[in-house]
This record gives structure tokens, sequence and C-alpha cells, in this order.
């Protein structure tokens, strides 16, 4: 009996259980929400990098070895005017032509060594160099010409050269100041000093001047015998003494006096006895009035 009460009671618990796992609950459930779906976001574009520009290379610049200009400007202004060199006429001057006019141009603030003097051929060549058939441009100081009513300027190339320093850097000018256009002049003075510590150019030692070599004269052909003499006119009539040397040139008043008896004496044979021609050239006591 009581194995039979356990056995129903066993059945009601499996009914029970099978009743849940079909959903028979009478308890309704509620409808779940509607989460919406995220709404699409688009990826970011591509954005292309820049292209580097095509960009030259440096090329490879010289560096100049001329005296740079102290100045920005190489064009045609009110301080600078250009011109074209037609003649060097030394180290320190030229001649340009302006427009159609020439103009004698002498350098600003230095000297180069005169013509005939030691380094003067080897300065005018630098100077040609430098400026020959070129363009310059020429810069005013305060003067506007010297003495010789020739144009003071500073020289510049077309390159950025400064001409007149570039003489002095080169050893073949001097610094020479010029009041009152002096605007360059502690410019050629440094400059001047380097090349005088290194003893070059016209800094440098003097050469000792060789002493000139005689031109020899052919001798002289000695006479063996005077031919006679024969007079074509009266002889002269006898101005003064010709037995000896007593007279000399203080002993006449005039050129005219002392020239006739010199005249009368070598018409006589005696020569110039008197000694009254000291070079030979025929004119005798040349001081005398």
């Amino acid at each position: 009996m009581l194995d039979a009460k356990l056995r129903l009671l066993l059945a009601a618990a499996i009914l029970a259980l099978a009743m849940l796992a079909c959903g028979g609950s009478t308890s309704p459930q509620a409808a779940p929400t509607n989460t919406p779906y995220p709404t699409y976001t688009p990826y970011p574009t591509h954005t292309p990098l820049p292209k580097p520009s095509n960009t030259p290379k440096p090329t490879n610049t010289p560096k100049p070895t001329g005296t740079p200009i102290p100045t920005d400007t190489l064009t045609p202004t009110p301080e600078h005017t250009e011109a074209r060199v037609i003649k060097v006429v030394d180290g320190d001057t030229i001649n340009v032509e302006i427009g159609g006019v020439t103009y004698s141009i002498r350098y600003i603030g230095i000297d180069c060594p005169e013509t005939g003097d030691w380094m003067a051929a080897e300065a005018t060549q630098a100077n040609l160099d430098l400026v020959g058939g070129k363009t310059v441009y020429l810069e005013k100081d305060v003067s506007e010409t010297d003495r010789y009513d020739r144009l003071l300027r500073y020289i510049f190339l077309t390159d950025g050269t400064f001409v007149n320093a570039e003489l002095v850097r080169l050893e073949y000018a001097r610094a020479v100041a010029y009041p009152p256009d002096t605007k360059y002049q502690s410019l050629y003075e440094g400059m001047e000093q380097e090349a005088r510590d290194a003893g070059r150019g016209i800094w440098g030692a003097t050469p000792t001047p060789k002493p000139p070599t005689p031109t020899p004269r052919p001798p002289t052909a000695v006479p063996t015998s005077v031919p006679a003499v024969v007079p074509t006119s009266p002889p002269p009539a006898a101005v003064c003494d010709c037995s000896g040397n007593i007279y000399n040139c203080s002993d006449f008043s005039t050129h005219a006096q002392a020239q006739a008896c010199y005249d009368y004496c070598v018409s006589q044979g005696r020569g110039d006895i008197h000694r009254l021609d000291g070079d030979n050239d025929g004119i005798a006591c040349e001081s005398l009035p």
C-alpha cells in the first residue's frame, strides 16, 4: 500500500515537471522591446598625402674670389652709374663710356705705382684683367672730380667685386686717404695690413736695379796726316787769340762772343782750344745769354 502511494506521488511529480517543460504556465511573458540596430557610420575616405614638389638640388656654387661689394644692389641707381670700360690707363685710372660720352675715372682711396716705377706694369695688367672691356658700376663719394678733371669713383663689377679694394688685396695698390672721400678707407687699410704682413707684391723686397751696361763705341781712326785746308773765302778776321787755352766762358759777356771765338779757332785748325764746348755739340758757352 505504501509502495502504491509512492508511485502515485512520483508520477504526479513527473507530470508537473513535464507541464513546466512544455510551457504550461498561465502567466503571460512580456514582449521584448525593439532594440534598433546601430546606424552605418562610413569609414573616413582616404586622403592622399601631398607629393613632394620637384625642388632642384642646390648647385655647387664656387666661393667668390674677389672682394664682395659692400652694397646690396648692382642695378643703375643714382648711387651706381653703369659704364663700359674702353681703356685701362694704368693701375688706378681708366676711361669709360657713359651714354656715348667718354670720361676719365680715377679710383678713390688707392694709389698704384706710377708708369716707370717698380710694379707699375704689373698693377696696370692686374687692372686690365679685372675691368678691361667690361661693364662696371661707378659710385661717387663726396667729391666729383680731382684737379685733373677726372671723375673720382669707386668701381664695382657686375659679379659684386669691389675693384678698388681688390687691387689692394692683390698687393698692387696702397691705401691712401684723400678726405673727404673716405667711405671705404677702413676696408682698404685692413687689406693693406694683410698684404704688408705677408710681404707680397708692392710690399715685397724691391729688387736692386742693375747698372746700365755701357754701349761700346767704335774706335776712332786717328788720321796719319791732316790734309791742308784749301780756303774758299778770305780768312776771317781774328776775334781772339788761338795760340793756347787762355779763355773760359767767364771771359765773354754773351754767348755770341764766345761762339765767335770758338768758330774762329776752329777755322784756324786749333779746334776747341779754349774748351768752350763742354758737351761737344758745337755750341760754345750755352749758359751765357
